[in-house]
């Protein structure tokens, strides 16, 4: 054999081993690719789990966006949801906004808008929230997706009773419902049970809200939804307490309390001893109210939870208002103010606002 030849079949034979380490090395990082994303992704559910615990009776819709296969729309969708989650809300209406971008499929964009709605309610700027979510509720409506339809009308539902316009809110909450008992989605039709029978308990008719949150409750204990369950049992006890039935409210709360320990819900179980604290200060056991109280201040700091911190601050103060303590009490309206600035909610911040004024003016609060 000629050496040309020989040197041929060699660099044939180098080209060949060349390809196929480059076709390795490519799957290889293919691979690695996807594994990162599929880890992104699992990060991305996890936030979710954590945000919906965050946005109580708000409606959550994640359709399609988890597999989202673009990578820079994924790490957005993350940023977003943890920006969201520690009350950086501005930061996370941009981080969404930039994620929907161009050539986004109806299901996504439906729930980006959902999501960039749900932004625009923390931070109390309820009119815009409301366009996005008619925005969604019409795409959802154009392509036949029952599942955005449903948690675009349960969130305007939550705007409008927000706003006070209960009978709106329940014509909203009544179509999502609607939607859900012909879906048989039965995690649907509890939220919008209870959703219900809060707005029936603003509008002041106790017996249709009892009979709502109580058919709620029947149903999360039917699917073992045990954070359905102890939103409900609160639910109930604050019909019972706007009843003036404290013992009642304070027998339900205290379930639900124990329901998030249970299920380890740190954050439920701060929004309990919240309640817990609230109904004891109702009963005039101040002592109590502010132990409860101080419980729920270290949870909401050791999780981080912003606004928590601040609605607890406040709620010491009120306590300590009630005790004529005036000057640590407007030290502690004081901080909370500050926080409720800081994560942009508003109209917390003006209610704060307004309290600290009248106090310093040594006008009575209340």
């Amino acid at each position: 054999m000629e050496p040309v030849t020989i040197i041929g079949l060699v660099s044939g034979i180098f080209a060949i081993c060349v390809g196929v380490w480059q076709v390795r090395k490519w799957l290889r990082e293919r691979r690695e690719k996807e594994r990162d994303r599929e880890d992104l992704r699992e990060t991305i559910r996890q936030e979710f789990e954590k945000y919906q615990r965050d946005i109580s009776q708000m409606v959550l819709y994640t359709d399609g966006l988890t597999e989202m296969p673009d990578r820079r729309r994924l790490s957005l969708l993350q940023q977003g949801l943890v920006a969201q989650r520690e009350y950086r809300i501005p930061e996370a209406i941009n981080f969404f906004r930039e994620c929907l971008g161009q050539g986004v499929p109806k299901s996504q964009r439906i729930a980006l808008l959902l999501l960039i709605g749900s932004g625009f309610f923390i931070i109390g700027q309820l009119q815009i929230a409301l366009g996005n979510y008619i925005e969604a509720e019409a795409l959802a409506r154009e392509s036949n997706d029952n599942q955005g339809l449903s948690a675009a009308l349960g969130n305007i539902g939550l705007i409008y009773q927000t706003r006070g316009e209960i009978d709106k809110a329940l014509e909203n909450y009544q179509q999502a419902l609607d939607i859900h008992r012909e879906m048989g989605y039965r995690l649907g039709e509890a939220n919008n049970l209870g959703s219900m029978g809060v707005a029936y308990r603003i509008k002041g008719e106790m017996g249709k809200a009892l009979e709502h949150i109580q058919k709620a409750l029947n149903i999360n204990r039917e699917i073992c939804n045990r954070s359905g369950e102890a939103g409900d049992l609160g639910n109930i006890a604050n019909v019972y307490l706007m009843e003036g039935d404290l013992d009642k409210a304070l027998e339900h709360h205290q379930q639900a309390l124990n329901i998030a320990r249970e299920i380890s819900d740190r954050q439920v179980e701060a929004n309990e001893l919240g309640n817990v604290g609230s109904v004891y200060l109702i009963k005039g056991e101040t002592d109590k109210a502010l132990e409860q109280h101080q419980q729920a201040l270290s949870i909401d700091r050791e999780i981080g939870h912003r606004q928590g911190e601040a609605s607890d601050l406040g709620n010491i103060g009120s306590i300590y208002l009630t005790k004529g303590e005036t000057d640590t009490a407007l030290d502690y309206y004081q901080q909370a103010l500050k926080i409720f600035e800081e994560v942009g909610a508003e109209a917390e911040a003006a209610m704060a606002r307004e309290v600290i004024l009248k106090l310093k003016k040594g006008n009575k609060v209340g």
